[in-house]
């Protein structure tokens, strides 16, 4: 082994014997001089692994008495739990649209009422040498992994070697391996689904299917529609549009978006009026909104039109967006309580957040 790796030796060693039971917790540990015949190394290396495994919180040194077994590394040890989320580095305060700043707030705040620290980081990595240089100092006894790292299907797939204690928020738990928090959809969509029936007319949904977000939405939906027996026509407004200029599009801010544009004009013919659309967020039912009006409709005479997310804009629009309500802040701290169960290997509960509709005028 190389020289700057003998005091891993030495740690491994000690974590070997903690994690078998042969040093239980409260007990001191070998001392240098027999750890330095045992393993054959220096007492540098012996000094360096102690001071590293007390940094740790599994040691713990008391002058004149020495070091003792502090943790058996099952449980917190740390007293942190970290927040890996992408949407930071342009947060502002919008009383528009609090959505991803509150399963922050949520996640902070669930974390200290449980009396340990919170961790946000938001720098931005891409290959897993660069997440492990990146979080080499970071000292998480867990973190809550926002769900936009399942945009690409596998590209994240490290971060659970990093960091064995992971939750996933606002993520797709059909397509990961680690617990999700996510909003029941497929409730949501049940109450929308409700409506339209009431209503009358066509049913369509409106989606993509770039993220893995989008595609638990999409699945939620299609289930709901299912079980209430109602036929619909699914639009996918990203196909046959390569990923980078989609991604491109797809961030167009204001209430216009040529993708979702062309799609409604597929819809908004006379054969349709008295039709619903229903969206996989409020940010596509705002632009849906905005390109009917473009091209002659009122809303909801001709067309009704639904949302999904609660997010804040959607009771500023005209007409209002009705909705499905998602409390972020709540799913945030549903991954905390996910997390925690965990990392003291309980039985991780349900990840699946309550919602409900708010019918509003545009349907």
């Amino acid at each position: 082994m190389a020289k700057d790796k003998i005091y891993q030796q030495v740690a491994a060693f000690l974590r070997k014997n903690i994690a078998s039971g042969t040093l239980k917790v409260g007990d001191a540990i070998y001392s240098e001089n027999l750890l330095c015949e045992k393993l054959g190394v220096s007492r540098t290396s012996v000094r360096r692994a102690i001071r590293m495994m007390v940094d740790e919180n599994i040691l713990v040194s008391h002058q004149g008495k020495g070091t003792f077994v502090r943790s058996n590394g099952k449980g917190i040890i740390h007293g942190t739990l970290g927040m890996l989320n992408l949407y930071t580095r342009v947060l502002q305060y919008d009383i528009t649209d609090s959505y991803y700043s509150d399963i922050i707030y949520g996640a902070e705040a669930a974390t200290r009422e449980r009396e340990l620290d919170f961790s946000l980081f938001s720098k931005e990595f891409h290959t897993e040498s660069e997440a492990r240089k990146l979080f080499s100092k970071l000292k998480y006894d867990g973190v809550i992994v926002d769900g936009a790292f399942q945009m690409d299907s596998g590209k994240y797939n490290f971060l659970s070697d990093i960091f064995p204690n992971l939750v996933y928020v606002d993520g797709n738990p059909e397509e990961c391996s680690q617990p999700v928090a996510a909003p029941d959809a497929e409730k949501g969509f049940t109450g929308l689904i409700e409506l339209a029936v009431k209503r009358s007319g066509p049913i369509f949904f409106v989606g993509q299917e770039s993220t893995s977000l989008f595609r638990w939405k999409k699945e939620c939906f299609f289930r709901a529609a299912e079980k209430a027996g109602v036929d619909f026509t699914y639009i996918d407004y990203s196909k046959n549009i390569k990923n980078d200029i989609f991604d491109q599009l797809f961030h167009i801010h204001g209430d216009y978006n040529p993708l979702i544009h062309e799609t409604v004009k597929r819809i908004a013919v006379p054969g349709n009026v008295g039709g619903t659309i229903i969206a996989t967020c409020d940010y596509t039912a705002v632009k849906t909104m905005s390109s009917l009006v473009r091209l002659g409709y009122s809303i909801p005479r001709d067309f009704a039109v639904c949302g999904f997310g609660g997010i804040g804009f959607s009771s500023y629009t005209v007409p209002a967006l009705t909705t499905v309500k998602v409390d972020s802040s709540s799913l945030s701290r549903i991954a905390v309580d996910m997390l925690l169960a965990k990392i003291e290997n309980r039985e991780i509960p349900s990840g699946l957040l309550d919602v409900g509709v708010i019918k509003r005028d545009s349907l």
